[in-house]
């Protein structure tokens, strides 16, 4: 009988005795792995790839007279290697003693204690005397890198993986390696504080307790931690995390290693730190009635009783079409599918999930997965750029332009120049034929918000072969609430159209579920006239927002770490969010806020669990609609984006910040520094002109609405005829320009000296 052939890129090789097969370019470290040998490692990571610097992965490999290192050393055909024995442990041990030398002997105050990879590789090969008798070098302790992190010099490994993750994968190139020998610091290029949207990942990729997190310093042992892995819902990507609870209050947020489908292992540093606000004493924990201009709280009882008693008196008086519903982001799968069964039960139609300026969030058929985006030959975005809407998906985008070769091209953008190679032009056109000859696989990013840009979109890469498309949402679970059917049947009003009807005074009751219309609205002054007009309002959110400020009813809701169930991110992944934390005792999901409502209603049939579920999974099942972006069936679309007219003025473009808004991010105040300033963003050429500098503070004037004290950031590429401003900022919304405005500079008071932005 003939051998099977061997596969031409699989090696043989053996390992401790065990023979196996591996590809060709697999790392001896990596190949371990598969006969469960753990080498230990520092300064390797299996996303950053070799470094050989700490040299701890020694292992023997039988024909070499030396010991070699297991992180840096590719696999070859017909290799014996020994990965552990007394040769191999007295390398180790050596390379161990010279990490302590200097090392503090501080392990009961780091927060590293019960996870470092220096105690248990101290307890596997560390020596119980040194031949080293000079007293330790000291180096600074509890240095404030940034907003986020804290550095302990002294405990420092220089295994470089902070540094390296800052280039290789953030691609900030903000953290360096200062200094030579045993005076080796970690350190931020320019002197400037520590600060991008990834930050918190080195503390978590370092081995030993030198980056710590600002939020976590000092409080607890993991061993005393409960934790839970969960989906991150404060963007549409999806990340999952580890969720680390102490005596009921959430310390922590880790990433999952192994989830290369979605994050490739990472996090952001909102989905990583903004957990304060569990705990905020700002939380509405009681339901709050409105009677004669004030807020009481009542029970849930009465509040169910009133909630509808005035869906029933409006349906009665003025017919279904004066009931309307809108459920935003925060609710997960199933609670957007009870929402739309409920109020359709009643005979209501006007149910939507965009409160803000995201018209749409399916990508239709050509929909892709987050590999597929990495891998394409050719990536074009349209509309605001995904680095504060999705984090870590542009952490894909920015691994496919400069580690796999992709060509980036972006339509008439608002930000400056991206930290990785791209071609900026004005049109869709343009876009066309900027594309690299031989693209085999294109995939398009855009925002969701121009239905005028979407359909051109889609229209010019009809033809693409291998074409992938991708929604970034300005609401978490957007793309799971438009599939569970909250969009509005034909002839019935979407949030637009219920907002018109609102301030014509046709619209009586409205429910608001975990959106913030006054504050994200494309345009403030016309929403919070419709939410004056509205005699019934109902707001369910965990904070006293803009908009439940306005409120008639208040309901106090739970977060997503207080609750069960399932959300839909961008690329379609249908993800588990499970409960890690306790609820303050009277607040309540969504799902049970219409559960208590429901059954105040006789003609509505409550389905059992299994029955809920079964539809919800037949739903997330269903094929994507085909129709592309800018499809038809999303009526009343938002008015499209102006083009700058130089001549009236600067254009204003709304750009989102990932810790902005008037939530979550706005009630923890552990993460008080990463809220974005009221910034004016220009080109070189318009801060020019106006003789401005980053760091300046400006007045603007728009369309006869003044904004005072505006931080100025000159961003080098930034096309001229536009000032972008941060939105979502409470007190400062810049969404309370109209559409189209044009702003003109009124006052300016200079910075001392130029400020880095």
């Amino acid at each position: 009988m003939s051998s099977t052939p061997t596969q031409p890129d699989l090696v043989h090789l053996t390992i401790d005795g065990v023979a196996v097969e591996v590809p060709k370019g697999t790392l001896i470290v990596e190949a371990a792995k598969t006969v469960k040998q753990e080498i230990p490692v520092y300064c390797y990571h299996p996303k950053l790839g070799p470094a050989g610097l700490c040299r701890v992965c020694l292992v023997e490999v039988e024909g070499m007279p030396k010991l070699q290192i297991g992180c840096n050393t590719p696999v070859s055909d017909g290799m014996v290697v020994h990965t552990q024995n007394a040769k191999v442990d007295t390398g180790r041990s050596m390379i161990l003693e010279l990490l302590l030398v200097n090392h503090p002997l501080d392990c009961p105050i780091c927060d590293k204690g019960g996870e470092c990879d220096l105690q248990d590789y101290a307890m596997a090969y560390g020596r119980g005397s040194s031949d080293v008798a000079d007293a330790k070098t000291s180096k600074p302790k509890g240095v404030d890198l940034g907003p986020t992190i804290v550095l302990d010099e002294e405990r420092c490994v220089v295994c470089q993986r902070c540094v390296r993750f800052d280039d290789i994968i953030a691609q900030e190139n903000q953290l360096v390696l200062k200094d030579r020998g045993a005076r080796d610091i970690i350190a931020t290029a320019t002197g400037e504080p520590y600060r991008h949207n990834f930050t918190g990942n080195v503390t978590e990729i370092c081995p030993v307790g030198a980056l710590t997190s600002k939020t976590y310093r000092f409080k607890s042992r993991p061993w005393d931690l409960q934790r839970t892995q969960t989906s991150c819902t404060q963007c549409a990507v999806g990340c999952q995390q580890m969720v680390d609870v102490r005596s009921g209050t959430p310390l922590r947020t880790m990433s999952v290693e192994s989830d290369d489908a979605i994050s490739d292992g990472w996090l952001c540093d909102r989905g990583r730190y903004n957990i304060g606000f569990y705990a905020s004493p700002e939380r509405i924990t009681q339901p709050l009635y409105r009677k004669d201009g004030e807020f009481h709280q009542i029970g849930w009882d009465d509040a169910f009783s009133l909630w509808a008693k005035a869906i029933k008196s409006s349906i009665a008086a003025n017919g279904a079409a004066s009931v309307g519903a809108i459920g935003g982001g925060r609710l997960t799968n199933e609670e957007a599918f009870f929402l739309q069964y409920l109020f359709r039960a009643l005979g209501v139609e006007n149910l939507d999930w965009r409160a803000g300026t995201q018209r749409q969030a399916g990508p239709g058929a050509s929909g892709g997965t987050y590999a597929e985006l990495e891998r394409a030959d050719a990536i074009v975005i349209a509309g605001e750029s995904p680095a504060e809407r999705a984090p870590v998906m542009d952490l894909r985008i920015r691994k496919a332009v400069a580690r796999n070769g992709a060509t980036l091209i972006r339509i008439a953008p608002a930000e400056g120049t991206p930290n990785v190679a791209c071609i900026d032009v004005a049109t869709v056109a343009q876009a066309i034929e900027a594309m690299p000859s031989g693209a085999k696989r294109v995939a398009l990013v855009w925002d969701g918000v121009d239905l005028q840009l979407g359909a051109e979109l889609a229209k010019a890469a009809s033809g693409w072969a291998g074409l992938r498309t991708y929604v970034t949402g300005e609401q978490a679970n957007a793309r799971g609430a438009e599939t569970m059917g909250m969009l509005p049947r034909e002839g019935a009003m979407d949030t637009l159209a219920m907002f018109a009807a609102a301030r014509e005074g046709r619209l009586d009751v409205l429910s608001l579920f975990g959106v913030n219309p006054v504050l994200h609205a494309s345009d403030a002054a016309p929403t919070r006239a419709a939410l004056e007009r509205i005699p019934f309002l109902v707001v369910s959110d965990l904070f006293m927002t803009e908009t439940a400020a306005m409120a008639t009813l208040v309901l106090p809701a739970k977060g997503a770490f207080e609750k069960g169930g399932t959300t839909t991110n961008l690329t379609g992944d249908v993800l588990p969010v499970n409960q890690s934390l306790q609820a303050p005792e009277s607040a309540l999901s969504d799902f049970e806020m219409l559960i208590g409502l429901a059954q105040h209603f006789d003609e509505v049939a409550l389905p059992t669990s299994e029955e809920l579920d079964e539809r919800v999974i037949g739903l997330c099942a269903k094929p994507p609609v085909a129709d592309g972006f800018g499809a038809g069936r999303y009526a009343s679309a938002a008015p499209s984006r102006p083009a700058p007219r130089p001549s009236d003025g600067l254009a204003v473009v709304v750009h989102s910040a990932v810790f902005a808004g008037g939530g979550t991010s706005a009630h923890d105040e552990r993460i008080a520094s990463l809220r974005p300033l009221p910034h004016a963003s220009l080109g070189a050429q318009d801060a020019a002109l106006y003789g401005l500098q980053s760091g300046d503070r400006i007045d603007l004037e728009c369309d006869g609405v003044l904004l005072r004290d505006m931080v100025v950031a000159v961003r080098p590429g930034m096309r001229p005829g536009i000032v972008a401003l941060t939105g979502g900022l409470p007190g400062r919304a810049a969404n309370s320009l109209s559409a189209g405005a044009r702003a003109r500079v009124v006052n300016v008071r200079k910075a001392a000296a130029p400020v880095g932005v």
